[in-house]
């Protein structure tokens, strides 16, 4: 949902803060019931003391906050990607071959001849973007699409000119670690992408982004980091074309780096007391085995909202433990089969159930957490598109207004005959006539 833009005097923590405060009061919003602040991971937001969440907590004490996980997860391959040599070299031959044909729309054609002459589907080579998360993918995936097309055109090169820089080329994409190296990390970062997506879905609760990210490091870990390493047919296939063996062993390396910066920024207790609702909580028989099972985060909860909800602590301590009892045990049965899937699913569920309506309370508070900040970078995205060298004197209102329209029309029908009516009647307004600005081919200019 898009609130509006704030103008700021200052890019520091205090400004941001009273920016906000002025918001929330021209809207006559009650600033006591904003329970999550996400961000990405810049310190003037996250600061630990004098970043903007820690500066409003100070007013609101049960204020959690969050660092957006589509950032994190961007951050901690971007950590594994540096440390492995390897992929630094990859990443130089990825920067090489987009350069080679961005620059050269001559190059770009003939290379489009060879494909058509091989009857080859090419795909554009793609830049690496540092503030793209999913770049990485779509410059390798590129690659891999054209590589035997891309090799024969560079030895062409070679053969004509003797140019170094597709010498370069040939000399690497014939190495054969090179191109089991791109193939693998072709499908670990297609898995990677697929999880990006997940984090930047709108509306996507911490919890559920635990989850995704958990299961795909536990995925990653399993196919390759086990005993056996489990590669696809396709590497499998391309590793037993070569006469003599391949060593996979940094790639391997680089997927080992990569599960443990995830894990390093997703830890297990990332949800915190949260974690009660966790579904996989609801499933370890070892929890439904204790009937105290969820007594004390529910304890430590119902200490935190207590004063948002408007409760007295001690009933709504009590009430909780005695609902929690029975909505555990209804859960892990519907989880068991399949009448549940989400979180989002087991909020709703709650809150039709009069018998849980404190604990719906609680999972309604959890449901409004905003794992991610994607839906601010589509906006400044959008904001950028909006805002070119040749509209660069739009106003803050005028610039917030378009942005709103644009983001309403991405996702509704308008009616643009009732907006005209509306518009038209909202005050006097000079309505000129089409007749009289219609011009025929006799008028004389």
């Amino acid at each position: 949902m898009f609130a509006g833009i704030l103008k700021l005097t200052e890019c520091t923590s205090t400004a941001i803060v009273e920016s906000i405060t002025q918001f929330y009061q021209a809207n006559n919003i009650d600033m006591s019931k904003m329970v999550m602040f996400t961000s990405d991971g810049a310190s003037v937001m996250l600061g630990k003391y004098n970043g903007v969440a820690a500066k409003l907590r100070r007013s609101i004490p049960h204020l959690l906050e969050q660092h957006c996980v589509a950032h994190r997860e961007d951050l901690g391959l971007d950590d594994a990607w540096k440390h492995v040599s390897l992929m630094k070299d990859i990443e130089t031959l990825l920067r090489t071959v987009y350069n080679v044909f961005n620059r050269s729309s001559v190059k770009k054609s003939k290379f489009e001849e060879i494909c058509q002459a091989a009857e080859h589907d090419s795909i554009v080579f793609r830049p690496l973007n540092e503030v793209r998360w999913l770049s990485r993918h779509f410059a390798v995936r590129a690659v891999i699409r054209n590589y035997d097309m891309l090799i024969q055109y560079c030895m062409t090169q070679v053969e004509e000119d003797n140019d170094p820089i597709h010498k370069y080329i040939v000399d690497r994409l014939t190495k054969p670690e090179y191109r089991v190296a791109m193939t693998i990390l072709n499908e670990v970062l297609g898995e990677l992408a697929e999880l990006c997506r997940l984090l930047q879905r709108s509306n996507l609760t911490t919890i559920e982004a635990f989850q995704f990210t958990k299961a795909k490091i536990m995925k990653l870990r399993t196919q390759y980091l086990g005993e056996t390493v489990h590669f696809s047919d396709e590497v499998a296939k391309l590793i037993a074309s070569f006469t003599s063996p391949v060593d996979t062993t940094a790639a391997v390396r680089f997927i080992e780096r990569v599960c443990d910066h995830f894990s390093s920024r997703f830890p297990d207790n990332e949800l915190g007391n949260w974690s009660v609702f966790d579904k996989d909580s609801f499933t370890a028989s070892d929890n439904l085995k204790n009937f105290l099972f969820g007594s004390k985060e529910l304890e430590l909860l119902a200490a935190r909202y207590s004063v948002l909800l408007n409760k007295q602590l001690s009933v709504f301590q009590k009430n909780l433990m005695a609902q929690f009892v029975e909505f555990k045990m209804v859960i892990s049965e519907k989880l068991a089969k399949g009448g549940l899937k989400i979180f989002e699913e087991m909020a709703a569920y709650a809150k039709q159930q009069e018998q849980f309506s404190d604990i719906s309370q609680l999972l309604d508070i959890c449901a409004t957490f905003q794992a991610s900040s994607a839906d601010c970078e589509r906006g400044f995205s959008l904001m950028n598109h909006i805002k070119t060298k040749t509209r660069n004197r739009l106003e803050v209102d005028h610039l917030d207004n378009i942005i709103r329209v644009k983001l309403y029309l991405s996702g509704h029908t308008v009616n643009l005959d009732e907006v005209y009516s509306f518009w038209k009647s909202s005050k006097g307004r000079r309505i000129v006539s089409t007749e009289s600005t219609t011009i025929s081919e006799s008028d004389d200019y």
